[in-house]
């Protein structure tokens, strides 16, 4: 209970107050009683016009708090002009804080985190800060952003970065508050690199390995160091922890927990199940040591980072950006990998016979016609869910034994694998899909450094700057268009450094490389091309739902999209089954200033496409005739996704006509 003593003042606002409240000016309006699917959609458009709300309350607040802090620093200074006495034992600010704590009942710490955001809204990012009173940022953003630059303290580099800051945050789309901190790390370092180097000396005297007792008799230990050596020890655990026999009735949690424990006391881990006699698990020195080998983490830098020529940040798979000389010591190490990923590879110009041999990368967007797959290669199966996916049987891509064929209107390359002869090979690893093209294996625009857990390797990925506009069209294997190119594989991780959808933390090298429009295994000029525009990588989770939500009827499925803006910028967006559709530009997109030279032989706009009639429900089992069943419910439910996507880029391309999105 909160109470005013002074009788002037006013009463503080309760909860009765803010029911009373008309949200309508705002555009929230409560749903009334419909048709469920119009109402639930209803509910969430209301839903996130409160979470814009709680953006700008925040900023209402942090506004109070601060002009709170001038009118007492005020009193201070007009105190001092006047000569008075100022022995006094605490200073305004702790006083703030103090009473900051007191009237919000939260921590001292917490209540310094609010003045200091308060300071920073009025005076360091007030750029940033208006994007929260706009609501086109969530608190947990602002307050993200102001502790990764709080260690900036010149004026002009604060200003700096407000602008860099503002502008990064506002053009990045629908994004999480981790990557968000990405994004402040990558501007501040860009700025004072000085002040990301101290920081980080600062931060490694903290190593150190803790201990923590919690309830019901456990505890736990936790280990701080170097990021990628980090990463390092836990793929090493992970890897263990899944080398048991199917029989272990243990967790994975459990597993990982009783390998870590035998690690550090120099224990043998063994698999928990029953019956030894029969048990499959790989637990030997050999074995343990030949997975480990082929851990690998990745860092990606400008190459001329690399060669000390600038102190532009990097990226670390898993971390987000790292600094120009903490890349440079990686790749310095003598264990490191350094692979070029040279654009050149992957583009032709526009008389380039190679555009005209390859039909698999250079269909238009009007062929769609015939079944395709939801599955590109599925690279380092997502931790959490090591059984195949299914995803391709169910939609009826990958076995079509016992359907009919509808005829390709466009020619196959001689080389194609009729997948009636061959499955798509869904769970084949990258590398192994790739080892044709040994050329691109050597040469990865940046540069990578793989980490290995027992050889630590590490490529860096380098790239050159293409002054005239080139166009991508190297992208597909040419014995097998379905796959991408080892040059294609490192660009997409590097782009996108995690899963695809909004709020998901996975590393894109331990995601599927999926294609956004179903590539089309029987006629591949008639489906998805296997491009940069069309291809994103997404966990396991996300990656099956893509795939079954809405199998009988795609209206309660999402619809995934992929494009290049006129900037040369690649984007992604997710429409959910209630219509809202959430936009993300690659977050990785600066590593990659070459892309503004390129394009793609796909970047015109799709016509608008009529999905025809949907079929009937196919029934649970079976039904893979040619007339319907679950071909059929395929069939309608790709054309329905691909008309989706033209209605999105239509209603992108008719926004940038008319000036821009709505200021929300």
């Amino acid at each position: 209970m909160v109470r005013m003593t002074h009788a002037e003042s006013a009463p503080p606002p309760n909860a009765d107050r803010w029911e009373r409240v008309d949200f309508s000016p705002a555009g929230m309006t409560a749903p009334e009683r419909t048709e469920d699917t119009a109402e639930a959609l209803a509910w969430m458009v209301y839903a996130a016009g409160a979470q814009q709300g709680q953006s700008y309350l925040y900023w209402v607040q942090l506004k109070a708090i601060g002009e709170y802090l001038d009118i007492a620093l005020a009193e201070v200074a007009e105190a001092v002009s006047d000569g008075q006495d100022q022995r006094t034992l605490f200073d305004p600010y702790t006083v703030t804080i103090a009473e900051i704590g007191a009237l919000f009942a939260v921590p001292q710490r917490r209540a310094s985190q609010l003045l200091a955001q308060a300071e920073s809204a009025s005076q360091r990012l007030s750029k940033t800060a208006e994007l929260l009173r706009k609501g086109s940022i969530s608190p947990e953003i602002f307050t993200t952003v102001v502790d990764r630059t709080d260690i900036v303290v010149d004026r002009e580099l604060i200003d700096a970065i407000d602008d860099d800051l503002s502008e990064g945050l506002s053009g990045a789309g629908h994004i999480s508050a981790k990557n968000a901190e990405k994004i402040a790390d990558r501007v501040v370092a860009q700025h004072d690199a000085d002040a990301v180097r101290r920081r980080r000396e600062k931060a490694r005297r903290r190593k150190n390995v803790t201990y923590r007792d919690y309830a019901e008799g456990m505890a736990g230990i936790s280990i701080s160091g170097d990021a990628e050596e980090i990463r390092l020890a836990y793929e090493a655990n992970e890897d263990l922890a899944r080398a048991v026999c199917p029989n272990d009735p243990r967790t994975l949690g459990q597993r990982r927990s009783a390998a870590a424990l035998a690690g550090l006391r120099r224990l043998p881990f063994t698999c928990g199940c029953p019956d030894k006699s029969t048990c499959t698990a790989q637990l030997d020195d050999a074995a343990i040591s030949e997975r480990q080998a082929r851990i690998v983490v990745h860092a990606i830098c400008q190459k001329s980072t690399l060669e000390g020529l600038d102190e532009e940040p990097a990226h670390l798979d898993g971390h987000g950006p790292i600094d120009a000389d903490h890349v440079r010591d990686l790749a310095r190490r003598p264990d490191a990998i350094v692979r070029d990923l040279n654009l050149d590879d992957l583009t032709a110009t526009a008389d380039d016979p190679g555009d005209r041999q390859n039909p698999a990368t250079h269909q238009g967007p009007a062929a769609h016609q015939e079944p395709a797959t939801d599955h590109a290669p599925a690279a380092d199966p997502a931790p959490d869910q090591q059984q195949k996916s299914e995803a391709s049987e169910t939609d009826g891509d990958s076995s079509p034994h016992g359907r009919a064929k509808p005829a390709c209107e466009h020619p196959r390359p001689d080389n194609f694998t009729d997948p009636s002869n061959e499955h798509p090979r869904e769970d084949a690893h990258p590398d192994q899909a790739n080892q044709e093209d040994q050329e691109d294996q050597e040469s990865h625009p940046r540069e990578t450094v793989e980490l290995d857990a027992q050889s630590n390797n590490r490529h860096a990925e380098s790239g050159h700057r293409h002054p005239a506009k080139k166009r991508l069209t190297r992208t597909a294997l040419p014995s097998d268009p379905y796959r991408p190119t080892a040059a294609l594989d490192a660009l997409i991780r590097g782009l996108f450094p995690t899963c695809t959808v909004p709020g998901c933390p996975r590393p894109s090298y331990r995601c599927e490389l999926d294609h956004v429009e179903e590539f089309n295994q029987i006629c591949p000029a008639s489906g998805g091309p296997t491009c940069i525009c069309n291809i994103s990588p997404k966990c396991k989770f996300h990656h099956l739902l893509k795939t079954h939500l809405g199998a009988r009827r795609p209206e309660d499925g999402w619809v995934d999209d992929q494009w290049w803006n006129e900037d040369g910028e690649l984007w992604t967006g997710v429409t959910l089954s209630f219509g809202i559709t959430v936009e993300t530009r690659a977050a990785n997109q600066w590593l990659f200033p070459q892309l503004a030279g390129l394009c793609c032989s796909h970047q015109g706009p799709a016509p608008p496409a009529n999905p025809g009639p949907a079929p009937p429900d196919h029934p649970q089992a079976g039904g893979r005739s040619a007339g319907g069943g679950l071909q059929a419910t395929t069939e309608y439910k790709h054309a329905w996704r691909r008309a989706q996507r033209a209605r999105l880029a239509a209603d992108r391309r008719r926004i940038d006509r008319e000036g821009g999105p709505p200021p929300f």
